[in-house]
């Protein structure tokens, strides 16, 4: 339980102090944050997802965050990109595993309908950046 706990603080944290990077199978991501300590209603958070086999890159501002139902803690964020019609959910489990949910959005409600869902690992700056690096070569 305290493993939980501190994964929670530890996601909330990295979040809050600038930026974070993952990387899942398919993806590169980073995600900025200019948002105060704490915060679970704050926007001001930028998504860049880089796709590693085509080396095209999505930027979309402005995520939602997503807190838990029984913390209240922040543990991912929601960003709605309007030029692919797609939403990007970034989230959290109460088993401190990462994954990241691509919806395409059917115009009528922001919920959309799966069609891609893969666990992510989280990153930590240094490593990103190399890798993000090696990638645009």
């Amino acid at each position: 339980m305290i493993q939980k706990i501190l994964s929670i603080f530890f996601f909330c944290s990295v979040f809050m102090f600038g930026g974070a990077g993952f990387e899942s199978e398919s993806y590169l991501i980073w995600i900025n944050s200019k948002c105060p300590v704490a915060s679970t209603t704050c926007k001001a958070v930028t998504y860049n997802q880089t796709n590693k086999s085509n080396k095209k890159t999505i930027i979309v501002q402005g995520g939602e965050p997503i807190v838990g139902n029984l913390s209240g803690n922040l543990i991912g964020y929601k960003f709605f990109d309007t030029k692919t019609n797609q939403s990007f959910e970034l989230s959290m489990d109460l088993n401190g595993e990462y994954t990241l949910y691509v919806r395409v959005l059917d115009g009528v409600s922001r919920s959309g309908k799966g069609f891609k869902q893969e666990k992510i690992k989280a990153l930590d700056k240094e490593v990103y950046l190399q890798k993000i690096q090696n990638l645009k070569k």
